[in-house]
């Protein structure tokens, strides 16, 4: 275990670092890969929420059921959230990266970039993990309104969803099994995403041509 979650150490996890207008990167990993790994994981809060709803005492089953509805609905709105955060957290269930760049970068200028986006990442993650937390405290007040409080569990889902973050990043940037690639496809993507103006449809070809769930979402998100 390298970070906060079980490890599958069967599978790695593919990684992109993508270059962006204005000198922003930004890291994406396939939908079907992140999938895969959230499928796998030992999943702590559901197996309590699964524990709870099956005690005999009404009121803590019931309490369950809350949780398990609130979860529901708060994974549907999490698809919609940063799909980095998404990768990120991806990263803490496995030791096996392969980071893919752009040619027009090196091996080193890749690790800067990469490894500097992502404790930039874990130090946002923890400072919004700590917010949402005293956050969830404030709302502990609503949480157990009947019906799917959303509201009441919202800030106590993110706190865990940060926290989850920070574990993913800090789990790769401890790894020492990260490898980085080349691939000249992405040098035609960066070329195109940091033209002036922003060609939908040409963005459209060269996402379908990678032939990666996700990424024409991610590209223009």
């Amino acid at each position: 275990m390298i970070g906060c979650g079980t490890l599958n150490s069967d599978r790695g996890l593919d990684i992109y670092l993508i270059g962006f207008k204005g000198a922003r990167v930004r890291i994406f990993a396939p939908l079907e890969l992140i999938e895969f790994f959230e499928n796998q994981s030992d999943d702590r809060i559901r197996r309590f929420i699964i524990w709870l709803k099956g005690r005999r005492w009404r009121l803590i089953a019931w309490m369950g059921r809350m949780l398990q509805t609130g979860r529901e609905y708060y994974v549907r709105l999490e698809m919609r959230l940063d799909p980095v955060e998404r990768a990120i957290k991806a990263m803490d269930l496995t030791d096996h990266y392969v980071v893919f760049h752009s040619i027009s970068w090196d091996t080193q200028q890749a690790r800067k970039h990469f490894f500097a986006r992502l404790r930039w990442q874990r130090m946002k993650h923890l400072f919004w993990c700590a917010v949402d937390f005293v956050l969830s405290i404030a709302a502990l007040a609503i949480a157990f309104l009947p019906g799917p409080n959303l509201v009441g569990w919202y800030p106590f889902l993110r706190s865990l969803s940060h926290y989850r973050a920070f574990c993913g990043s800090r789990a790769i940037l401890r790894s020492h099994n990260v490898i980085f690639k080349g691939l000249p496809e992405l040098r035609t993507l960066e070329e195109n995403l940091q033209a002036p103006g922003f060609n939908r449809k040409r963005i459209r070809e060269i996402a379908a041509d990678f032939k990666i769930n996700g990424l024409e979402q991610f590209l223009e998100g």
